[in-house]
């Protein structure tokens, strides 16, 4: 069979014009025959006839080991996409049931809370200080106007991508946040620290604003102190946060079952790989660690680190012949 089709060929070897002929990974029909073979075939002048000879070919044979590999990890390389964009599903899953529960613990817990709150005290009016009830009515009906607002700003956020928001400019945050509450605040953001900050723009703006929520509500703070800088653990690059106040501070290990803003703190920094702690005691004031990954910069490489990878690339040269 293959000698079929081969005639000018042949002839040529015949003539002296061709030196072999050579078929490469021929698969055999003789049984027990599993890996292919490399026929050549020699013109033996003396004796007038051809001369096949057939030997294992090895080379095919680790070719076709190397495709079933290369199929192999293919189809792991799918399974892992698959997986991963589950996981992206997921994701993108509960950052809207976050934001969902954000923006009603925003919106329509506080503003309830504060009719609530107006709506006991026009009861107490009625019975001690008649004369108040209508100035009570008037702030009780201010509150559902602003609850109002705010409940189409948030339902307006939810019609808004993530990615379409804009990062925050932290030190307007932290101003208007003083002008509004007479708090006095300072600032202190490393130049490597602003890159960052841009990045997971959408992250550090939510939580902080829970943060500061927390520091005009609760905490009768005087002085909050925000701090953002770039660290080196042992593993990679962090961009940390840190937001201490010096208010009347609180037990973290009391649990507070009607209150989502510290857990919806913890969950936006977990959906960025990060991480989000709080720590704080009676008269002790509170500190809000914010920890999320940043991109690592060539400048932060020792010395030491970077002298080693040029002297291993003149060594790398010099075995090569080149200079």
């Amino acid at each position: 069979m293959l000698l079929v089709g081969m005639e000018t060929e042949l002839a040529a070897l015949a003539e002296g014009r061709r030196g072999v002929i050579t078929f490469s990974r021929v698969r055999g029909a003789s049984p027990g025959l599993d890996q292919p073979l490399t026929a050549v075939i020699l013109w033996h002048k003396d004796r007038l006839h051809y001369v096949v000879v057939a030997m294992p070919d090895f080379a095919a044979r680790e070719i076709e080991t190397l495709l079933e590999s290369e199929r192999r990890t293919r189809r792991l390389i799918e399974q892992q996409l698959e997986v991963a964009s589950s996981e992206v599903h997921f994701a993108s899953l509960a950052r809207t049931r976050l934001r969902l529960a954000r923006d009603l613990h925003d919106t329509l817990a506080h503003s309830i809370l504060a009719l609530l709150t107006q709506i006991r005290l026009i009861q107490h009016f009625l019975e001690t200080d008649p004369a108040r009830v209508a100035d009570s009515l008037a702030v009780a009906e201010q509150a559902a106007i602003s609850g109002l607002a705010r409940a189409r700003n948030a339902i307006a956020r939810l019609r808004m991508p993530d990615e379409f928001e804009l990062a925050p400019d932290i030190e307007s945050i932290l101003s208007d946040f003083a002008r509004q509450t007479g708090v006095d605040i300072s600032v202190d953001i490393d130049e490597g620290a602003r890159g960052e900050l841009h990045r997971h723009g959408s992250t550090v703006q939510r939580i902080m604003h829970e943060a500061l929520r927390n520091i005009e509500l609760h905490a009768q703070a005087r002085h909050v102190q925000f701090r953002a800088a770039t660290e080196a653990d042992t593993k990679d690059q962090r961009l940390v946060i840190d937001i201490r106040d010096d208010g009347r501070g609180f037990d973290p290990a009391v649990p507070k079952p009607e209150h989502f803003g510290l857990v919806g703190m913890v969950e936006f920094a977990a959906l960025a790989n990060g991480n989000c702690v709080v720590e704080s005691a009676y008269g002790k004031g509170t500190l809000v660690r914010i920890s999320l990954p940043a991109t690592p910069s060539l400048t932060t490489q020792p010395s030491s680190t970077l002298a080693n990878v040029g002297a291993e690339m003149r060594q790398d040269r010099k075995n090569d012949g080149t200079s």
